[in-house]
């Protein structure tokens, strides 16, 4: 059956009244959390209903990452044109229209007859019908999201809570280690004046220095810790950012041991820099932290370099491993927050992120790169005081 002017007047003439209301009917009806193809088929069904001559489709970019294309034909497809934006290349004829709402959203009517004014028409009240359905399924789609993300937010907020009481807790039980740290010390000092005579066996003096060394370790570990983990509500001030990489080299020490790893230093001279002391000595545990994982376990080299560069004014600094490296589809990615290479329950995704975000408040930059001949390389840059 042909497409013919007088069957489309005649329709429209008695029963546009009653597309519209069939349209209508099938836009109210639809559930509102339901598949965007579904109802769109629907709308199309509805339209095509009593027109077995004619293809109805539709064609909707990027939604949920995809193209989706609707398409309602009386009859397979047998090409009978080349034309990759035709959806019915078997009709001759194909109208194509803008879909309203939607940019990009184009709905297709073939038929072998040239479309007519009735025809556009009636094409109209669809491509009208079909972008609110579409408007509606995006608004229900950012809904969803919202929500969803919403949902991340609140779990990462919990999580981070916990963190805190953890890290909290961690910070009192440190803070009782150190009065019986204090008096280990002090014992073991006025142990070893008493002791430092001949008559003493040079092995008890020994022990016992070990023991006072051992001790101080631990107290120094504990005060640096403490200080680490409190706020930081000091203005910068000039420092030395080796003694910021020491400093993170005695919390990552574990780290190192457990990996078998080799630290290499390869240090310049360096002009001081004007910061804060805790937030740059993250900044290095993060970094330093990275590398030990990205270490085998039969252990391999984490190189640190420095090096000044008075014609930039500033001071570079690179933490090298000799790991798996990064793919190159992730350089690009590795700062953003969330952003994790490490699967599920391996990593918030969050600590480059934070070291990014610290370099850039002190005015310096941070970068990732490929070691040669394997690994990963990041590298720290930070400004110096102008005079």
């Amino acid at each position: 059956m042909s497409v013919k002017v007088d069957r489309l007047e005649e329709t429209v003439a008695f029963g546009s009244s009653d597309l519209e209301g069939r349209l209508f009917t099938q836009l109210a009806t639809l559930p509102p959390d339901g598949e965007l193809e579904d109802a769109l088929w629907a709308i199309v069904s509805t339209f095509a209903e009593g027109l077995d001559d004619l293809s109805v489709g539709v064609c909707v970019p990027q939604f949920g990452g995809d193209q989706l294309i609707v398409r309602h034909a009386p009859r397979p497809s047998q090409p009978r044109v080349t034309d990759a934006a035709r959806l019915f290349p078997e009709t001759e004829y194909e109208l194509v229209l803008s879909v309203p709402f939607d940019a990009g959203t184009t709905l297709h009517i073939g038929s072998d007859s040239e479309p007519d004014s009735a025809l556009r028409r009636v094409s109209d009240q669809l491509a009208l019908a079909v972008g609110s359905t579409i408007r509606r399924a995006r608004f229900a789609e950012r809904i969803k999201r919202e929500v969803l993300e919403t949902e991340e937010l609140r779990e990462r907020a919990v999580q981070n809570d916990k963190l805190a009481g953890l890290g909290r807790m961690a910070a009192s039980i440190v803070h009782e280690l150190n009065n019986p740290l204090t008096s280990i010390v002090a014992y073991t000092d006025y142990l070893r004046r008493r002791w430092d005579q001949p008559s003493v066996d040079p092995s008890d003096r020994e022990r016992l220095g070990r023991i006072s060394e051992a001790a101080n370790r631990v107290l120094s570990f504990t005060r640096d810790l403490v200080a680490y983990s409190r706020p930081s509500t000091a203005d910068p001030s000039a420092l030395s950012i080796h003694d910021v990489v020491e400093r993170a080299l005695v919390f990552c020490e574990h780290l190192v041991s457990d990996r078998s790893a080799t630290i290499v230093r390869e240090y310049g001279e360096l002009p001081p820099i004007r910061g804060l002391h805790g937030p740059l000595t993250q900044v290095f545990v993060n970094l330093i932290t990275n590398a030990c994982q990205a270490t085998s376990a039969s252990g391999g080299s984490i190189t640190i370099e420095s090096a000044y560069h008075p014609d930039r004014g500033v001071v570079v600094l690179r933490v090298r491993d000799e790991g798996h490296g990064i793919e190159p589809g992730h350089i690009d990615r590795l700062f953003e927050p969330y952003f994790t290479t490490r699967g599920d329950g391996g990593g918030s995704g969050l600590g480059l992120n934070i070291v990014k975000t610290i370099v850039v408040s002190h005015g310096g930059s941070v970068a990732a790169g490929h070691n040669e001949p394997r690994g990963a390389v990041f590298s720290v840059e930070l400004p110096t005081p102008t005079k």
